[in-house]
């Protein structure tokens, strides 16, 4: 993963802040350049939907005829927003949420690997607020890591996340109701 970080033939736009036609013009003259150290010169374009029209229309001819050398890799949450155009040049992928398993399964190596002891009920916990992205599982891991290398137990997670105790919700109602 660190080697990929670092790669320079992995180039990442967002869609949202680099949307005009002056930034795929400038994707459309580096395609020509092999890669450097890698098989692929990979583009990665998230929130693509949020391209502008001309923006789109200067990625079509390069992704209609692509060098052997390159993978575009178009990511969005709105694939409505995509025209036709480009939709019918590529390949669709929907990615679905992990199940707690895998995000359990991954958080323990984790914490293996560090040598942090934990309580499942606390990764379950953690599962539950990340709900199904592993991304956000592993930030919320991480925050706990930094508040408390020794255990990772259902009360640090609790706290750290903010979780209020159901006793204490019931309670604060029935007062309210009183």
């Amino acid at each position: 993963i660190d080697s990929c970080r670092k790669c320079i033939d992995i180039i990442e736009l967002d869609g949202a802040s680099n949307r005009g036609i002056d930034e795929i013009r400038q994707i459309n003259e580096s395609v020509q350049y092999l890669p450097s150290s890698v098989k692929y010169k990979v583009y990665i374009i998230d929130e693509v939907h949020m391209l502008t029209e001309q923006a789109f229309n200067a990625l079509l001819k390069t992704l209609e005829e692509p060098p052997p050398h390159v993978i575009f890799i178009l990511a969005t949450t709105d694939p409505h927003k995509i025209p036709q155009t480009i939709l019918s040049r590529t390949q669709r992928y929907d990615f679905k949420r992990l199940s707690d398993e895998n995000i359990t399964d991954r958080m323990k190596f984790v914490l293996d690997e560090e040598k942090i002891k934990y309580d499942d009920n606390a990764l379950k916990i953690i599962c539950e607020y990340s709900d199904g992205s592993m991304r956000d599982a592993l930030s919320i891991l991480d925050k706990i890591i930094t508040y408390d290398k020794e255990i990772i137990d259902s009360i640090i997670v609790k706290q750290v996340i903010g979780v209020v105790d159901t006793k204490k919700i019931k309670l604060i109602f029935n007062n309210i109701i009183n």
